[in-house]
């Protein structure tokens, strides 16, 4: 299993990713240096609480937000179950949206 820190640094590439943002321009950003980002998500480095309201700010989200790990300590199939419970269950509109969201991301 992943330490808090492996799942932490996920969580920051994954952010990261999503925005479209690079290394270097989160470094710019947070004011925190290339190298200390790469070992942030890297789980190497665990940042202090200054460090992680910086990259709060830097990613335009709010710190309680960084702290849900909950996604990254799933499996795989876990993950596949909970979206395929969801989009069963889901009325038409629901399920557009669903179909919306998927084909953006997987184009």
């Amino acid at each position: 299993m992943d330490s808090v820190q492996d799942i932490f640094g996920k969580k920051i590439k994954s952010i990261r990713r999503a925005r479209d943002i690079t290394q270097e321009k989160l470094a710019d950003l947070s004011g925190l240096s290339l190298q200390y980002i790469g070992e942030i998500e890297r789980g190497r480095r665990n940042p202090s609480l200054t460090s992680i309201e910086q990259l709060s700010r830097a990613l335009d989200i709010p710190m309680a937000e960084l702290f849900s790990l909950e996604e990254f300590r799933l499996s795989p199939d876990e993950l596949k179950a909970i979206l395929i419970r969801q989009i069963e269950s889901a009325d038409e509109d629901r399920l557009r949206t669903f179909f919306s969201i998927a084909m953006t991301l997987f184009r």
